[in-house]
């Protein structure tokens, strides 16, 4: 065996990397992993910084470089940015510090599926709406990769309306995910969504797909929900397959519900070990607790 073949297979046995700030990224990994079973995965959840649709984009910059940092010293093969607000700010810079390690980011994958189905409607006047949180919306990143991405296609511009709800990320990490309250507060946050009548809406923060029934139950009957996971899974899929990366079969199987994958999260609580085995409906038997500040390398 050769040195390529050889560094081709010790990549192939290495984790996949995915980080978001606390919960909704699990909607990606549940996807990567029903996608593919024989992956190993390292999911970090920085619970104890949540959230970061809040923060200066200064410091969600800094913490998803420490992640990076963090993920990278794992010796992953790849690292999936699975929150959008980090996506927004700080996609590049986590681009360059992790090369030639691939990253993929959600907003582009977002933006993709929303084009997706932008080009299905021909020449029809199409309304995109837009939900994130506070820094993704003011970031205008969703609109300008939209916008990039008709004009590369040939398509028709869209009209595209934004909207912050941040509240809803609190509401999901404290697991409210049906009732009255969620019902409520989506009616509060999505009352000029509604009146702009769209066809598509991006949910673009991890975050939301968990409150999908009442953002449905809010906008018009019709209305097309779409969120990152599909396009995160074809662009994984892409990578191991361009790479040869791709797990040898039965690698990440033992005798636990969690097989393949590691959980670290920046909170000392149960949080987030609750709210993960509730969503991916398994047990998890340890989530090891990891202190970022102390995670960012002196170079890069």
């Amino acid at each position: 065996m050769d040195e390529r073949d050889q560094r081709t297979r010790d990549m192939a046995t290495r984790p996949i990397g995915i980080f978001d700030s606390g919960i909704g990224g699990l909607t990606v990994l549940k996807m990567l992993r029903d996608a593919f079973p024989a992956e190993s995965f390292i999911y970090v959840g920085d619970l104890g910084r949540s959230p970061y649709g809040s923060k200066a984009a200064d410091t969600v910059r800094r913490y998803a470089i420490q992640i990076t940092d963090f993920l990278l010293r794992k010796g992953v093969k790849m690292i999936v940015i699975a929150c959008n607000t980090a996506s927004a700010v700080a996609g590049d810079d986590v681009k360059r510090r992790a090369y030639p390690v691939p990253v993929i980011e959600v907003v582009g994958c977002g933006a993709k599926m929303a084009c997706e189905i932008l080009s299905k409607q021909h020449d029809k006047d199409v309304r995109i709406g837009i939900l994130g949180t506070d820094t993704t919306v003011t970031s205008e990143v969703y609109v300008n990769k939209i916008h990039e991405l008709v004009r590369e296609r040939g398509l028709k511009r869209p009209d595209i309306r934004q909207q912050a709800c941040p509240l809803f990320v609190p509401l999901v990490e404290e697991g409210w995910w049906k009732g009255d309250v969620p019902d409520e507060i989506a009616e509060y946050y999505l009352r000029s969504m509604k009146s702009f009548n769209p066809d598509v809406v991006i949910l673009g923060c991890t975050h939301f797909p968990l409150l999908k029934e009442p953002i449905a139950r809010t906008l018009p009957e019709g209305t097309i929900l779409t969120d990152c996971a599909p396009a995160v899974v074809s662009e994984v899929r892409a990578i191991l397959d361009e790479h040869g990366w791709n797990a040898p079969s039965g690698s990440s199987e033992d005798d636990s519900d969690s097989a393949g994958t590691v959980f670290y999260c920046s909170d000392t609580g149960d949080t987030f070990r609750r709210q993960a085995e509730r969503f991916l409906d398994m047990s998890i038997e340890f989530v090891h607790h990891v202190d970022l500040e102390m995670c960012e390398d002196e170079e890069g």
